[in-house]
Parts: structure tokens; C-alpha cells; sequence
């Protein structure tokens, strides 16, 4: 029974490690690349029957036209949007992206499930 307890056990840390590893790797990645998200406050105007959003930030003035995804949930005022702090020149209405959550999340299930079956594949040695 311990034998196969550590079997499953040694199976469930290949796979958790080996997917959760390079899936946290990823995610440092991403934040490297894409860098911190700032809240910012976005001027959604109406021009010539599209809507446009403008910002301030890192010492400029920014344009840009919205999305059809955005402008299905924007009316002209105020928005709240996040601004990268790599490109000020960048900015979302709404929340950041969440691809690196999601893969910062499932990274951690992974190596956690995977060091769980580390420890649980090292017990016929403890045990015995």
C-alpha cells in the first residue's frame, strides 16, 4: 500500500513540478516584460461618433481610440483604467489583463500539488 502510495505520489510531483515550474517562470516573465499597472483616471470624450480615451501620464498627455470591447461598457466621463508603468503610452479601461494571474495561479496549484507529491513519494523511506 505505501509502495503504490508512493508511486501516485511520485507521478503527481512529475507532473505538478514539471508543468507548475516553467508556469511560475512564465509569469515572472510576464511581469519583467509588461511591468506594474498603475491606477490612473481616463477622460472618455466623444469625436465624430467614436469614443476616445485620454490620460495623463509619465509627464504627457496620451490618446487613443477605444476598443469595441470598451466602448461597449464606456459612456463619455470619467473611467477608471490602469496605466503601465513601462509604456505610459499604454492604458486600459478597467482592469490590468489577467493572463498573468491566471498563470501565476495555476503555477502555484501545479508546484504545490507536485511538491505535495514530492513528499509524499519520499515516505516508504521515511517509514521504513
Amino acid at each position: 500500500m505505501l509502495d503504490t502510495l508512493a508511486l501516485v505520489g511520485e507521478v503527481l510531483s512529475w507532473v505538478g513540478l514539471g508543468l507548475g515550474l516553467p508556469m511560475l517562470l512564465i509569469a515572472v516573465l510576464i511581469r519583467t516584460i509588461e511591468g506594474p499597472w498603475l491606477p490612473a483616471e481616463i477622460a472618455i470624450i466623444e469625436r465624430d461618433g467614436a469614443l476616445l480615451a485620454r490620460w495623463f501620464a509619465g509627464g504627457d498627455f496620451h490618446e487613443r481610440p477605444l476598443s469595441r470591447q470598451e466602448s461597449a461598457t464606456a459612456e463619455a466621463g470619467w473611467a477608471d483604467g490602469v496605466v503601465s508603468a513601462n509604456n505610459p503610452s499604454h492604458a486600459r479601461v478597467g482592469e490590468p489583463p489577467h493572463a498573468r494571474r491566471v498563470v501565476l495561479t495555476l503555477g502555484i496549484v501545479f508546484a504545490g500539488v507536485g511538491f505535495a507529491g514530492l513528499v509524499v513519494s519520499l515516505l516508504p523511506l521515511l517509514w521504513s
